[in-house]
Formats: structure tokens, sequence, C-alpha cells
């Protein structure tokens, strides 16, 4: 029941961001947690990210989390003069937890991610990597810290 409200919940953010969108990319993220990673950019150097996916840390379940983010807070160039963008935002994240002492509810808290990205124009991808600090409030409070690698291809 707490999963189909989770992806509900998803594709609202999804389908209410398409009027300010510039472009969307969908892809995957991997580590932790792993699954389906989308971003719609917005005007200004702004963007809204989303994943769904399932985490197998101590908070094992099913992961959605959203992020407004500020891009390109920083460049930094490579050897080949492609720029690796730093970003970053704050949001939120709910967990369906799957184990422990509150397993079947649902943890709740914001969540503030930093991390680079790496442009391609041909093929058109973002290569990611991010790190997130999320602060549970509900049911108890804990501090997690989430990282992965991803690419999701732009629209």
């Amino acid at each position: 029941m707490y999963i189909r409200r989770l992806v509900m919940l998803f594709i609202f953010i999804l389908v209410s961001a398409d009027v300010l969108a510039n472009d969307y990319q969908l892809g995957v993220i991997l580590g932790a947690p792993t699954g389906i990673s989308g971003k719609v950019n917005l005007k200004f150097k702004r963007s809204i990210d989303m994943a769904l996916a399932y985490s197998l840390t101590d908070k094992q379940g099913l992961n959605l989390h959203a992020d407004y983010l500020i891009e390109n807070a920083y460049q930094f160039v490579t050897k080949k003069g492609k720029p690796l963008d730093l970003y970053y935002g704050i949001g939120a994240r709910l967990v369906s937890l799957q184990s422990g002492k509150h397993d079947g509810e649902i943890a709740l808290g914001p969540r503030a991610p930093i991390g680079l990205n790496y442009f391609l124009v041909d093929p058109k991808l973002d290569i990611f990597g991010e790190l997130a600090l999320a602060f549970d409030v509900f049911p108890d409070t804990n501090l997690d810290l989430e990282g992965g690698l991803g690419i999701r291809y732009r629209f």
C-alpha cells in the first residue's frame, strides 16, 4: 500500500514540474540507494531531481527522494576542456522500511545533496556523482549519508 503511494507521488512530482521544464533526463543511479533517476531542468540554472530506488543499507526498503538543486554553482575544468559542474540543494526523502523494529513504517525527513555533473553532447548523457545527508525525523531521528554514481539521458 505504501509502495503504491510512493510511486504515485514520484509520478505526480514529475508531471507537475512539466510546466516549468526546459528538458528532462531519465536514467539510473547506483549506490545507496540504487534505482531509477529522473531530473527536470528548470530556468535560471535550477532543477528538480528525483529517484525511485531500493536501499540495502540499515534503512532497507523502497526509497523515494526529490531535491531542488542549484546547478553550476562552481565549474571545474578538465584536461579536455569540458567542465565538471558542482551542484547542491535541499529536498526530502521517504523510505518504506522493510526491516528492523519499524518494519512496515515510513521514514521521512529532509535531504541535502551535493554532487558533480559531467555533460556529454553526443550522445546526450549526463554522468553524475552525488553525496547526500539525510536526516530522518519520523519514526525515529537518524542521520544517514547516501551516495551514488549515475547516468541519465537528456530528452
